[in-house]
């Protein structure tokens, strides 16, 4: 199968969307297809693994400054390349202007679409202070994905979530899975953590974004309550990079550590070296790096909100607390601290979920799906689907 992948983001990107897009590629070739990729331009680098790659100029935004925003443009040269790879499918994996770039070259060569949604972008908007904008990116969220044959999302509770908003009833799960060769508890380094944090007992530990929209507020509002109710020296390491470092850091929360952008085995090291997962994020589809931390053999403390909820078990791969309460997260969060043996219990539990979601298995549903959106293209349910956008892209 040939599949034309539009994206605004891919490796060496180290957001959880352009790793598993990484991925897709990988497995893609292992398995005989070939993934051509349409999306972001960067620097001296090809992308690994892909059939070729249309790399689209983009301006940076000035409130995500590690996004780019794709222009709305294929050139001469980059239609005659999608035309001569003659795609068996589109896929959309993103509503911003690079979908809809696809989505039209779809549309004039008659090509069916699955389109997939991965970032939660309303929730984001309150954020970075555009909460007016919600409505208008509902909207334009629906229709987007209802001229796709199938759309996707990583979770059920995301997948109830846009059912609740109208969207079309052709999602399908397409699920995550972590590499727990990888992501191990054998990782763990006594060097790193005296590293990480001199003298500390315990580390909680935080990986992603540091950005607003994952409410790291929370957790350095959450330190010096936990600090004051126990008797163990607790660091708290931030991994990752993003445009709310600066501000955190001129908080200067004691106990707090910023230990920037990590991957590969330097990323498994960090998690299998520190004693609990925080995440305070009540925004995501899925989380990825809870699944990276719970290979890990950590417990993760989580809110009861979004795609989490299918992932962290209250009592046996962690604890769930009430989204945006700092107090709360304080008192789910304590027992795991001051109870090793509970803590331990929790961990191994943690190991043992997320050695059974294995990305092969993640990625041959993917391609059944695929497969099922080919087919059905031209059965009488898609049928008038597809006339009908054929029809507006002879009309725009």
């Amino acid at each position: 199968m040939r599949i034309a992948l539009f994206t605004d983001t891919f490796v060496p990107s180290l957001n959880g969307v352009a790793r598993v897009l990484g991925l897709l590629v990988e497995h893609a070739n292992r398995c005989g297809h070939e993934v051509g990729v349409i999306g972001p331009s960067v620097e001296d680098r090809d992308w690994p693994g892909a059939a070729f790659h249309i790399q689209l100029p983009g301006i940076e935004l000035p409130f995500y400054r590690e996004f780019k925003a794709c222009l709305p443009h294929l050139g001469r040269d980059d239609r005659g390349t999608l035309d001569a790879f003659e795609p068996d499918l589109v896929h959309l994996a993103t509503e911003a202007l690079v979908g809809l770039v696809g989505r039209s070259w779809a549309r004039s060569a008659r090509v069916p679409t699955v389109s997939s949604y991965c970032t939660n972008f309303p929730d984001y908007m309150a954020g970075y202070r555009m909460g007016l904008l919600e409505g208008p990116v509902w909207s334009h969220l629906r229709r987007f994905h209802e001229s796709a044959v199938l759309s996707f999302c990583p979770s059920e509770a995301t997948r109830s979530e846009l059912m609740k908003r109208g969207f079309h009833d052709r999602f399908r799960i397409w699920g995550r899975g972590v590499d727990s060769r990888l992501f191990h508890p054998a990782k763990r380094s006594d060097d790193l953590r005296r590293s990480l944090a001199p003298g500390a007992d315990l580390i909680l530990l935080y990986v992603g974004r540091i950005a607003p929209e994952k409410r790291l507020d929370l957790l350095l509002d959450a330190m010096p309550h936990l600090q004051a109710r126990t008797p163990q020296r607790l660091a708290l390491v931030l991994v990752g990079g993003g445009p709310a470092v600066e501000g955190l850091a001129a908080r200067e929360v004691d106990g707090v550590h910023f230990a920037g952008y990590r991957s590969g085995e330097d990323l498994a090291a960090h998690y299998a070296s520190s004693d609990l997962f925080l995440f305070p994020s009540d925004t995501e589809t899925f989380g990825q790096v809870v699944t990276e931390a719970m290979a890990s053999g950590l417990p993760v403390v989580a809110p009861a909100r979004g795609g989490v909820v299918e992932t962290v078990r209250t009592n046996e791969t962690g604890i769930l607390f009430e989204p945006g309460s700092v107090e709360d997260l304080v008192e789910r969060a304590l027992p795991l601290i001051e109870d090793g043996a509970l803590r331990n219990r929790l961990g191994i539990e943690a190991r043992n979920a997320a050695e059974g979601r294995g990305w092969h298995s993640v990625f041959d549903q993917l391609f059944a799906d695929y497969e099922d959106a080919v087919h059905g293209w031209n059965a009488p349910v898609t049928r008038q689907l597809r006339d009908r956008t054929t029809a507006t892209a002879i009309l725009e």
